[in-house]
């Protein structure tokens, strides 16, 4: 598994007598960008939140990197070097750009509580690591000019950047994008678009959802293509835009109309 970042195994997960996630098996390789697709209620969000812990699946195995992480806390995948977004923003709406940002630096710092209290000189040397590291992501994600602003202040299209520079924060190994584009325009998705090719030649690895097929083609190198939680196709873009079982699970059969 030496160039294989995550591989999912038989993974199942049931609500109740839903089984919304069923016996699903892919692999993401490492500086991949990977896209999971299929109908509304496919299961997809389902599979992101048994990957980070949100929704420990059943059965099957979650190995990232060489290690079951299954059964591990949300938190603890995070330190493992998984973080995500979600479809629906979810910033601290009150604070600034900048904190919102900070926020995501938590996992990196060496201070303790006290230090709030009591600082100390190693304590001040972090806390300026840490808001160098802020101002870098600023920069990367062209969010400098509305630093101090209120994060539920601004336009959908920036809160999105916002999002995923905190993601960007923990300095992820792999980046979980939950429809990244939803509510963007034209324009904010051919900004997105950059800004993923960006992420990935800094080295971390993207799994992404999305259902704008033209960005889907347009970034994705490999793709597994799900419906009612079960795959039904994987290969490259263009593999997939030909399989009849994904034709007729977007667009219906001719029975299904009769």
């Amino acid at each position: 598994m030496a160039d294989n970042t995550l591989v999912l195994t038989n993974v199942t997960k049931r609500f109740g007598g839903l089984v919304a996630v069923d016996d699903l098996s892919f692999t993401v390789k490492q500086g991949q960008i990977y896209g999971i697709i299929g109908p509304n209620g496919a299961g997809k969000t389902t599979v992101f939140n048994c990957i980070t812990g949100i929704h420990p699946c059943e059965e099957g195995s979650i190995n990232w990197c060489g290690e079951e992480i299954r059964l591990l806390s949300p938190h603890k995948i995070v330190q493992r070097g998984i973080v995500r977004t979600f479809q629906t923003i979810r910033l601290f709406s009150q604070m600034s750009v900048a904190e919102n940002i900070m926020s995501g630096r938590h996992i990196k710092s060496s201070q303790g509580w006290w230090n709030a209290i009591v600082p100390t000189p190693g304590s001040k040397k972090d806390e300026k690591k840490n808001w160098q590291r802020v101002g870098e992501l600023l920069d990367f994600f062209d969010l400098s000019d509305v630093t101090v602003n209120a994060a539920g202040s601004l336009p959908y299209g920036t809160q999105r950047r916002v999002e995923m520079a905190r993601a960007m924060a923990t300095e992820p190994k792999l980046l979980i994008l939950d429809e990244p584009a939803a509510g963007l325009n034209d324009q904010e998705t051919l900004g997105l678009i950059e800004t993923i090719y960006k992420i990935k030649d800094l080295g971390v690895t993207i799994l992404l959802i999305e259902h704008d097929m033209d960005l889907v083609m347009e970034v994705t190198e490999y793709l597994t293509v799900i419906n009612f939680g079960k795959k039904i196709a994987e290969g490259t873009p263009d593999v997939i835009q030909k399989d009849p079982a994904v034709i007729e699970a977007y667009l219906g059969s001719e029975d299904d109309d009769e």
